[in-house]
């Protein structure tokens, strides 16, 4: 697999003060917002909070990439700290982790170390579920350090967690293709009233769109066509003229088209 580090720095001042290692974890269930579909059916993150003795130090958020092979993981620190170094491995499922009856062990994790940031960013290859060790450790405005698991199932004996990951992926939906025609519409003209609107095979799709409901798009089709129809009118100009008018859409390769019918009819002056 390919591993892409990332993150974002903030140098701190020279921290001075005591240094103290807290190794205890203190995991909180209602830290966890469990990454799952929303109503919308977009994946939400799964967010975990980082305590020490009951003191929030930061949060990991652990999300994919919408076709699944992409995890981004993000640790982030809360006001006041400060991550200074993060021991750090992924694996395809529990067995590929370094545990042992104690748990995790440190030592056989991938040390990063970083000069007082606030947020850093993993990004690698996964499959539909992977596993995730971190050890981070925090330092405070003064100089006080302190070193916490993240997850939520636990490792051995040392308190030591780690956390497992359901990759999410959103339902891939079919295209909705919508196209709409309106009602159908006539209207009455004089012989007079054509004779002043309609000069040539050129006024009268114009004419029959003045019948189109408001909102409807005019780059549709006639059946029968514009010239057919103003034959028809020179062969018997006093009746009924009705033509199909059609709208087509595409969306996604799925073709959808809705029709109306629009009817001019003329009468003796």
């Amino acid at each position: 697999m390919r591993n892409y580090y990332f993150f974002t720095v903030l140098v701190g001042l020279l921290f001075l003060g005591c240094t103290l290692d807290n190794d205890e974890l203190n995991f909180n269930e209602d830290q966890i917002q469990t990454a799952n579909l929303d109503i919308n059916d977009v994946c939400i993150p799964s967010i975990y909070g980082i305590e020490n003795s009951g003191v929030l130090l930061g949060n990991v958020t652990v999300s994919n990439s919408d076709d699944g092979n992409i995890a981004n993981v993000k640790f982030t620190a809360e006001t006041g700290f400060y991550i200074t170094e993060i021991r750090f491995m992924h694996a395809d499922d529990e067995n590929g982790l370094p545990i042992n009856n104690g748990g995790v062990i440190p030592g056989k994790l991938e040390k990063l170390t970083y000069p007082y940031v606030t947020e850093v960013d993993f990004e690698y290859e996964v499959s539909s579920y992977f596993v995730l060790a971190a050890r981070v450790t925090f330092v405070d405005q003064n100089g006080q350090k302190y070193i916490s698991w993240i997850g939520h199932e636990m490792a051995g004996n040392n308190r030591s967690t780690y956390l497992s990951y359901n990759v999410c992926i959103p339902p891939q939906h079919n295209p909705v293709c919508e196209v709409n025609a309106g009602y159908n519409n006539s209207r009455t003209y004089t012989f007079s009233e054509v004779d002043a609107l309609v000069n040539d095979v050129g006024d009268v799709e114009p004419l029959y769109k003045t019948l189109l409901d408001e909102g409807v798009s005019r780059d549709g089709t006639f059946a029968p066509t514009a010239a057919e129809l103003l034959r028809a009118f020179n062969q018997n100009p006093y009746r009924e003229f009705t033509t199909v008018y059609t709208l087509r859409n595409e969306v996604g390769g799925v073709v959808c088209t809705d029709s109306t019918e629009l009817t001019i009819t003329v009468i003796p002056d």
